[in-house]
Order: structure tokens, then C-alpha cells, then sequence
């Protein structure tokens, strides 16, 4: 079961991909590409090349001559080459989000589907769904590894109730000003799965958000407040894709069955541009805290700036920096005492990106991480990452 690359924020709040008026089917792909090394820490320095391709299709079912409101989207991915994932240090979580997922330093392919409805102002999503792609689209500090933040605990907190990919459906709609979501899907990782078959045999996972649109000083932001519950039972040292558990879990007890991740979010602009309502800069952070399976995650927290560069030369580019912690639980920190001593995994990360033409975005990033592990050395990374939208 992969940790939640869940992005309530952006279930609730960003518009869902819709094709343009008067197309019955729309197609767009990205081809992100990254170069990067470990620049401290201990092993493997060589710099390493990989990448991913995204493929999206999206058929408006009612101009297909279906009924209103209804539509089908299809996202394959294939990811090639090296990462620095597991280089540098002994780290829990990744420091490459985008080439984590479906597998890591593979050559790896999967497909996720869905069918949409919306019904007024509410909208209907049921199918294999990408969590970690609707990430993307949270304002502010969006774009689930391939804009933006590239670590995970910037670009897709782990809460660890969720997989990447999950089967199931998510409902949102309007209360007043409140935006409301509501998910419910099989606990099991989906990726690389097709077919629905044996969905709820080891249980449920859902999700209950509220998001309250709010202005400070003239300027918007969002307020979010997410529930994630589980009636799985995991074991603490049971894989997840998003972290690397450290050695000598397995003996740890299991928690009992069911868990509960709280979260709150904030993301509130600083600046806007009065005349590209796509640029704007503002503040970004969060903390979230678990109860029960699968007991390893007991807080975790993010805080940074991020948006676009307030510069009229260079309108398109963007920049962030940003502040991550992760807080093992209690039962997971006293059964590694005396074997390896843990800390708090913390972490910070550096980026620019720069506008080249209409589809090119090359980003510089770099990042510096204090392990788990006590005895491990901190890290650093630096890298390239290129772009294009096709």
C-alpha cells in the first residue's frame, strides 16, 4: 500500500480536465526529464538521467451522443532510466516524486481511468484514479513532482492511508462557501491493476474534506480540512513505495485495524497580477498528524513560498522554496532504540524555474536532507529537470 499521494486541496478545488468546446476528444502529453546527483552524503555520486511521458485523453461523452454532463479520461505513464532516490543516505522518504511512481530506477508503465459526471456543480469521478496527478493542481505549491517541489514531502506529503493509484470514487460539491469532498476507495495499491476485482476484501479507506475559500489583506487563500480513515489493518514495517522503512520493524506488533490521518492546509497568495490572474506568489504549509494502522507517521509538516517571479522581464518563470518534517511514531522510534536510533526526517528544497518558448519549463533545483537515521550523514542533491508539453 503507497503512501497517500493524496492532495485533498486539490480534489475540492481545482476544475477538472475538460475538453475544449466542440472537441469530442482531447489529447496532451509531458515529457519530463531529469539529471541529477547526490552532492554530499555518502555512496553513489554519479550523476544519473531518467525521465517520464504522460499520455492524456479526455472524450466528452456528451457530444459523443451520450448524455449531458458526462465524460471519460485515460492517463498512461511510463517512466525509463535512473534517480537519486535511494542515493546519497539512508533516507525514509524520496527525494524524486515524478520518477517514484508506478516503480523506481525501472523501466515501469501503467494506466489509470475514469469516468466523470457533473451534475450542476457537483462532480463525480469513479474508476482507477491517480491521486498523486490530481496533486498537481493544488494552487500555490502544485505540480506533484514535475512542476515544482520534486521531493515528496513538498510535493505530496505522505499520510500513508492511500495509494498512488486507488479504485474507487471522489465526489465534490459546493455548501455556501465551503467546497466539500468525499472519497471512498478499496485500501489495496492499485497500480498496475486493471480490472475491479476483490475491491474491499481487506477493508476501506475514506476521505471527508472541506475547503473554505478566504481573503487576507485583498488577497485569496484556501483553508483546508481533511479527514483520512481506514479499516485496514497494516504492519508497521510493511512496505510503502513512498518511504523506506528503516531495518528492524518486522518484529514491531501490529496496531489494531483502522487509522485516521487529520490534516490541515493552507495556501494563501501574497501577490497576484492584476492582469494575468496565472501569476501569483503567496505562502504554502501544513500539519498532519495519525492515529493507529499502519502506525509509522506520527506528524508531519511543510512551510514555504512559492509561485511566480514578480518580474515583468520574466513573466512565465516560477520559484519556491520550501521546509519539510516527518515524525516517526512513538512504537516505531522505541523499537529501533537501541538497534538504530531515529530522529525526525527533515528536509529542505530549492527551485527555479525558467520559461523557454511556449512548451519548454527547465528547472533548477536543489535540496539538502537530514536523514532518519541517526547515524546517517545529511544529504544534498542538485539537478536539472526539463519539461515540454506537446
Amino acid at each position: 500500500m503507497r503512501s497517500a499521494a493524496v492532495s485533498a486541496l486539490a480534489v475540492v478545488v481545482a476544475a477538472p480536465c475538460q475538453a475544449q468546446a466542440g472537441d469530442i476528444l482531447t489529447l496532451r502529453g509531458e515529457w519530463t526529464q531529469f539529471f541529477s546527483a547526490a552532492v554530499a552524503g555518502s555512496g553513489d555520486d554519479a550523476p544519473r538521467y531518467g525521465g517520464r511521458i504522460d499520455g492524456f485523453a479526455v472524450v466528452d461523452g456528451e457530444r459523443a451522443g451520450l448524455w449531458t454532463g458526462v465524460s471519460f479520461h485515460l492517463h498512461g505513464e511510463f517512466v525509463y532510466g535512473k534517480n537519486t532516490n535511494r542515493v546519497g543516505s539512508f533516507l525514509l522518504l524520496p527525494v524524486n516524486t515524478a520518477l517514484n511512481f508506478p516503480q523506481s530506477n525501472t523501466e515501469a508503465a501503467d494506466t489509470s481511468y475514469s469516468i466523470v459526471q457533473t451534475i450542476g456543480k457537483a462532480r463525480i469521478q469513479a474508476g482507477k484514479i491517480n491521486l498523486l496527478e490530481q496533486s498537481s493542481a493544488i494552487p500555490i505549491v502544485g505540480g506533484g513532482g514535475k512542476e515544482g517541489f520534486q521531493h515528496i514531502g513538498l510535493a505530496s506529503p505522505p499520510a500513508l492511508l492511500a495509494s498512488p493509484k486507488v479504485y474507487g470514487a471522489i465526489v465534490s460539491a459546493p455548501l455556501g462557501r465551503l467546497r466539500l469532498g468525499l472519497g471512498v476507495w478499496t485500501p489495496d495499491d492499485w497500480t498496475q491493476r486493471y480490472l475491479p476485482e476483490n475491491l474491499f476484501r481487506n477493508g476501506v479507506n475514506a476521505m471527508l474534506v472541506a475547503t473554505l475559500p478566504a481573503k487576507i489583506g485583498g488577497q485569496q487563500g484556501f483553508h483546508t480540512l481533511s479527514f483520512f480513515v481506514t479499516s485496514r489493518q497494516s504492519r508497521v514495517g510493511e512496505s510503502f513505495p513512498d518511504l523506506r522503512p528503516p531495518p528492524g520493524l518486522e518484529g514491531v506488533p501490529s496496531p489494531s485495524a483502522g487509522g485516521l490521518h487529520v490534516k490541515y492546509t493552507v495556501q494563501q497568495f501574497l501577490w497576484r497580477d492584476p492582469a494575468d490572474a496565472a501569476r501569483g506568489l503567496g505562502l504554502f504549509g501544513h500539519f498532519g498528524a495519525s492515529q493507529g494502522t499502519p502506525d509509522i507517521l506520527d506528524w508531519s509538516m511543510t512551510a514555504g513560498i512559492a509561485g511566480s517571479v514578480p518580474l515583468a522581464a520574466r513573466p512565465r518563470d516560477k520559484f519556491g522554496i520550501g521546509y519539510f518534517r516527518f515524525s516517526t511514531s512513538p512504537r516505531v522510534d522505541g523499537a529501533l532504540a537501541d538497534v538504530f536510533p531515529i530522529r525526525d526526517e527533515q528536509g529542505a528544497e530549492l527551485y527555479y524555474t525558467a520559461q523557454i518558448g511556449k512548451r519548454l519549463r527547465l528547472t533548477a533545483n536543489a535540496q539538502l536532507a537530514d536523514p532518519l537515521l541517526e547515524s546517517a550523514p545529511v544529504a544534498a542533491y542538485a539537478g536539472l529537470r526539463a519539461k515540454a508539453d506537446f
